[in-house]
C-alpha cells in the first residue's frame, strides 16, 4: 500500500485531508474493497462522485469518502445515483 499522510486525534488516526483519504483509496481500490478503478471526481448533472467502480460482477459502484461524520451521506448519494441513471 502506498504512503498514507494521517494525523494524530486523540486516541485514534485520521487523514489529514479528505484528498489524501481518496488518495489512498483510490490507489488501493483493488487491495481494499476488490473494486475496478474508473474515475475519480467524475462530474454529472451538477454532482461530482469521488470515486467510480466496477465490483466483480461489472456492476457499477459509487464512493462517497468522508474524512468525518457527515449527516447528509444518503441524500448525497441518492442525488448521484439518480444522476448516474
Amino acid at each position: 500500500m502506498d504512503f498514507v499522510n494521517l494525523r494524530k486525534t486523540g486516541n485514534s488516526w485520521e487523514f489529514a485531508t479528505e484528498a489524501d483519504l481518496e488518495d489512498f483509496v483510490w490507489a488501493n481500490l483493488k487491495q481494499l474493497l476488490g473494486l475496478i478503478p474508473l474515475k475519480r471526481q467524475y462530474y454529472v448533472k451538477g454532482q461530482i462522485c469521488d470515486i467510480l467502480a466496477l465490483n466483480e460482477k461489472k456492476q457499477l459502484v459509487v464512493l462517497e469518502l468522508k474524512n468525518g461524520e457527515d449527516r447528509y451521506i444518503i441524500q448525497q448519494l441518492t442525488r448521484y445515483y439518480d444522476a448516474l441513471q
